[in-house]
């Protein structure tokens, strides 16, 4: 980044219009947002409106579609409404962040397409909180319902990730990279919402990305991830 920032801005609006994400001068969402944390002091407003225009492009790309006509549908309702829960906490990040230095933009400068997601799935949820009491324990993944994922006390890491609490956001951080690399791996991809199997062979899961042969493996090396990240953060009685 250090590279990015000295060179001419017109060079770096240039780049922002590349979407091949191989390409050598292609800009990282990161970057984009270490980018615009630079512009503080700036009065290029141009330059700054380029940068806003780009990250609110790719935040969109990451977001719940919402289809138009068939909006009046109960899934692309709370599609709807999670985007612009998630563009408004966003945009007050920002805001905060230009107005007086802060840690509010940590986690998208380091892991952009983590923070999107842990965002994404926080406004999604609350959209959805009067359904997830009616959901059933098992949806057709086998996946726990959230409610019973919390009652065996695992975590909703996105949430701590995003906590009002900048130290407290530091120590779940912290407590994630200090796990051993093989429970940090299953966190991380869990963050990145990839299921943990599927009975789809075209889907994508932490099972086929790992090389593990039972679906078994996975959950029991992210349900000791959990009971290491409540312990390091002192929550429940792991306390060993």
């Amino acid at each position: 980044m250090a590279t990015l920032i000295i060179q001419p801005r017109e060079d770096i609006v240039a780049a922002l219009k590349i979407r091949d994400k191989l390409s050598h001068n292609y800009i990282k969402s990161e970057c984009i947002v270490y980018l615009i944390r630079n512009t503080r002091d700036d009065n290029d407003e141009g330059y700054f409106n380029e940068l806003y225009r780009e990250l609110m492009r790719r935040i969109a790309s990451a977001l719940p579609r919402v289809y138009g006509e068939l909006a009046d549908r109960s899934e692309d309702i709370h599609a709807a409404a999670g985007r612009e829960r998630v563009r408004d906490t966003l945009n007050e990040k920002l805001l905060e962040d230009l107005e007086e230095p802060g840690s509010a933009l940590d986690y998208f400068e380091v892991m952009f397409d983590g923070a999107i997601a842990a965002l994404r799935a926080t406004s999604m949820n609350k959209e959805r909180k009067n359904a997830l009491r009616t959901q059933a324990i098992e949806d057709e993944t086998c996946e726990p319902s959230l409610a019973v994922e919390r009652a065996v006390g695992s975590l909703d890491l996105k949430e701590e990730l995003l906590s009002d609490d900048p130290i407290y956001r530091l120590r779940v951080a912290e407590a994630i990279r200090s796990l051993p690399y093989k429970n940090r791996q299953v966190i991380e991809l869990i963050l990145r919402e990839i299921p943990i199997t599927s009975t789809e062979d075209s889907v994508l899961t932490i099972q086929k990305l790992i090389g593990v042969k039972s679906e078994k493996t996975v959950r029991n090396r992210r349900d000791e991830a959990y009971r290491l990240i409540r312990q390091a953060l002192s929550i429940g009685d792991d306390h060993d």
